[in-house]
């Protein structure tokens, strides 16, 4: 499965969409920053595709699935994009010890895991997963 590119292509989706996530909620009078209370609302056309990928694809794997795509799409998100402000504009730790990044951060993945599992809940239930399209070992 980290074989294939729609694994990698879906989780710099979500990864992006994280770091989108951050801009539309976080406060602060920057030209980046639109403290917007309800940015979590990103999360459904963020994670509605996931679930809509992993279902078409790994029909039989699809939690499965889902899951590597969300944690490899969280560790780019959430972990090497802030690495990158550290290591370009010398932001110290700040960017992984940010309270309020984190708040945000959660209630974006919490809404986005809660629009994967109910896309996923209304895909499956349109009609029976037939055999994989791709062999699962890829």
């Amino acid at each position: 499965m980290l074989k294939s590119p729609r694994v990698w292509l879906a989780a710099i989706w979500i990864g992006v969409m994280i770091h989108l996530d951050w801009h539309l909620g976080r406060p602060g009078h920057d030209h980046r920053s639109f403290d917007f209370v309800y940015h979590w609302l990103l999360a459904i056309p963020a994670f509605a595709p996931i679930a809509w990928l992993v279902h078409r694809r790994w029909p039989g794997r699809a939690y499965a699935a889902g899951a590597v795509i969300i944690l490899l799409g969280v560790l780019l998100g959430q972990g090497l994009e802030p690495l990158g402000e550290v290591i370009h504009f010398g932001a110290g730790a700040e960017p992984f010890t940010n309270r309020v990044r984190w708040r945000i951060f959660a209630e974006f993945l919490i809404a986005g895991v809660l629009v994967f599992l109910v896309v996923h809940a209304v895909v499956s239930r349109r009609g029976k997963a037939g055999e994989p399209k791709e062999p699962l070992g890829s």
